[in-house]
């Protein structure tokens, strides 16, 4: 054992995530809020112990725990949604605490695992935007913000996908920030012309914009 004791770190993220979940369990009786307040607490710990260990992968299985996220990220969405009656909003906010629990386990095991989906990464990230996309037009029949801030998870979480097993050119990079741009012009046209809420169409006009953005600046090599 080193002496940053990655595993030690994980051992105490445990006990306070499953005190803390099992705190508002038992308090509220919500599955979904308890898995998302353990993720909350266990998640930095587990960042500690991977950024300090010697061998990641002996100490946090990739493949394990992104089937243990993913399971996880579905119960929160199905809380969620059976919380709150069903509704279009109730599917989109559990849809944002999902991606919050399952995204952080699923970039740990991209970088450190092998996933299935790794040689056909630029297919992911063509359903990731078209997905993006559709979460785009949700949160501006819905007029709900959380589909917004769900759309560029899932946009940035396909091209950094795209990114890590592929190589962007200049040319991809270039479409992908003029498409944003055209697409946030649209929408901010059309929320114009609307006689109804302008703030769901501004927010995704926002997240198109910014969306290609972030991920440029993030997968940029800067040397």
């Amino acid at each position: 054992m080193n002496r940053y004791a990655p595993e030690l770190a994980l051992i105490a993220g445990a006990i306070l995530g499953l005190a803390a979940g099992g705190f508002v369990l038992f308090s509220l009786g919500e599955p979904a809020s308890a898995i998302v307040a353990t993720a909350v607490c266990w998640y930095p710990f587990a960042a500690y112990a991977v950024a300090t260990s010697e061998s990641p992968t002996a100490v946090v299985p990739p493949r394990l725990v992104t089937v243990v996220a993913g399971g996880a990220a579905i119960i929160v969405w199905g809380g969620i949604v059976a919380q709150r009656s069903a509704t279009v909003e109730a599917g989109v906010g559990g849809l944002l605490l999902a991606l919050c629990v399952f995204l952080p386990v699923a970039s740990y095991a991209c970088r450190y695992g092998a996933p299935p989906a790794r040689g056909r990464s630029e297919a992911v990230f063509v359903a990731t935007t078209l997905g993006a996309a559709g979460l785009l037009a949700v949160g501006g029949l819905a007029a709900t913000g959380a589909a917004a801030v769900s759309a560029l998870l899932v946009y940035l979480a396909g091209w950094l996908f795209y990114a890590a097993y592929d190589n962007p050119t200049q040319q991809r990079h270039r479409h992908t920030l003029l498409g944003g741009m055209g697409l946030a012009a649209g929408l901010v046209v059309v929320a114009g012309l609307t006689a109804g809420p302008s703030e769901p169409l501004v927010a995704a006009a926002l997240v198109a914009a910014f969306g290609p953005l972030f991920g440029y600046v993030l997968t940029t090599d800067r040397r």
